[in-house]
């Protein structure tokens, strides 16, 4: 797409710059002192939230510079409905987390796992990005994790974009008219 639209000579320079950005950006934030903003999902995380400041900043290869920052950038929940034998073997002996079969690296993680992270580290709410959801967004793991997808019509396809607004502890989806 950078070639695309800036041409042979300023597409790579283009595509190099936004990724040496992206390299140096924060995984995580937390808004509020509540509420976990990240691109995945929660990592396995046994210690507590500062540990995410261990993580090597630029992150040109995440997968081998730091398994949280990967599990950050690719780990999902898992809906109950989802679950294979296999899959809730793994949750049991891990703590609430098993290989992610769909991407084929990281995570999944179910809603004990889920419980767990926000108790032990005094939070109410995650919000994270990272799956297409039809209406923009979605609401998970009994209102306390919500997913927010930000581009419309993804890959050609037909869905929806939303952003949140978070004020006072509160959080509101926003649903963005893309048609």
């Amino acid at each position: 797409e950078c070639l695309k639209k800036f041409g042979a000579r300023h597409g790579m320079n283009v595509w190099n710059a936004v990724n040496d950005a992206f390299d140096c950006m924060p995984l995580a934030a937390l808004v509020d002192k509540k509420i976990f903003c990240i691109h995945g999902g929660i990592p396995k995380l046994d210690g507590c939230l500062s540990e995410l400041d261990n993580i090597p900043c630029p992150l040109p290869t995440p997968e081998t510079q730091s398994s949280l920052a990967w599990q950050m950038m690719w780990n999902d929940p898992i809906a109950a409905e989802d679950m294979t034998d296999d899959v809730l073997e793994q949750l049991v002996g891990n703590k609430g987390f098993a290989y992610n079969e769909k991407r084929q690296t990281a995570c999944v993680f179910n809603r004990a796992a889920f419980d767990s992270f926000l108790k032990r580290h005094s939070l109410t709410h995650v919000v994270r990005a990272h799956e297409v959801k039809q209406a923009g967004f979605e609401i998970q793991q009994g209102g306390r994790l919500m997913t927010v997808f930000s581009s419309s019509h993804y890959c050609g396809g037909s869905n929806e974009a939303a952003c949140i607004l978070v004020h006072n502890y509160r959080m509101r989806a926003i649903r963005i008219d893309t048609s």
